[in-house]
């Protein structure tokens, strides 16, 4: 029943919205569906005490990831282009700066690691690699959405904190 109501409801919204761009205005679309309430499944008391618990662990990362090499070159082509994988995948929660206070990461208080700080630049090429790949709590597993060579960029990228502390 929720999900006929919330496919009805989106329809509203979208017809609302094309309604509101032919008639040249903007307001409409938002007086055709009422908001939807929080998401139970990500607001829930568990979800936030899973969370909580996952955080509280450290992040483990098998001994072959440690002595994994970065196979890119570090060149400025590569470090560019790591960072514009950095600005549409991982700003919003860690930062313009790498601190951790991402627009995304302040909104919803989701704790977002500083890779700016000096404990994660310590960490070798290899960890940083399967921490991005694999993911932890509200880290997504970027290799589900990204190539292992986008991900290794990302190292490049992220190593550019270092050297602006």
């Amino acid at each position: 029943m929720a999900t006929g109501k919330r496919r009805r409801c989106s329809a509203g919204w979208l017809a609302g919205l094309l309604l509101g761009v032919l008639l040249g205005g903007t307001r409409s679309w938002a007086l055709s569906c009422a908001p939807i309430a929080p998401c139970k499944a990500c607001h829930s008391p568990a979800a936030v005490r899973a969370l909580a618990q996952c955080i509280a662990q450290p992040w483990e990362v098998p001994p072959a990831a440690r002595t994994l090499k970065n196979p890119l070159p570090e060149t400025a082509e590569v470090r560019e282009e790591g960072r514009a994988l950095y600005q549409v995948n991982c700003e919003g929660c860690h930062g313009t700066q790498g601190d951790g206070r991402g627009p995304v990461a302040v909104k919803f208080a989701l704790p977002a690691v500083a890779i700016n700080a000096a404990v994660v630049q310590a960490q070798s090429d290899g960890v940083l690699f399967w921490k991005i790949a694999h993911g932890k709590g509200a880290m997504p597993a970027w290799l589900t959405l990204l190539s292992e060579e986008d991900c290794w960029k990302l190292v490049r990228f992220i190593r550019t904190f270092q050297k602006s502390q």
